[in-house]
């Protein structure tokens, strides 16, 4: 697993403190930033959100219904929106991550407790704090 997909993984199990993510985002390179979005959008993807968990993760973001990213969320097929947010840059481009993130981590909750409730050898479903 690469070093964004750890991080990312680790955020959205409640490992690491999310304002530890976010400063960790709002701190990286415009160039590391699309890397670490392009880490997001895969984890989302491969979670599977359902419509639900895309709008229980938009409240859960903390953002504002009228940011640009939640209405590219609430406005258009999720697949297109995820292709969206990850073009968006500056303020938006922090917000997109927050809104991914929160998303994710709804999604990959549900996995964990469904899918993979009586264990399993994803790499990324048995980590550590440390």
């Amino acid at each position: 697993m690469k070093a964004n997909e750890l991080q990312i993984n680790k955020l959205a199990q409640g490992l690491i403190p999310i304002e530890v993510g976010l400063k960790w985002f709002a701190s990286s390179t415009d160039a590391q930033k699309l890397e670490i979005m392009g880490s997001l959008d895969l984890c989302v993807s491969q979670s599977h959100p359902t419509s639900e968990e895309i709008i229980k993760g938009t409240g859960l973001s903390g953002l504002r219904p009228t940011y640009t990213p939640c209405v590219i969320v609430s406005s258009r097929p999720f697949r297109e929106a995820r292709s969206k947010l990850k073009q968006l840059r500056g303020i938006d481009q922090d917000r997109a991550f927050s809104l991914l993130l929160a998303i994710f981590s709804l999604a990959d909750q549900r996995r964990r407790e469904s899918d993979c409730r009586e264990g399993c050898v994803h790499e990324w479903h048995n980590l550590t704090s440390s």
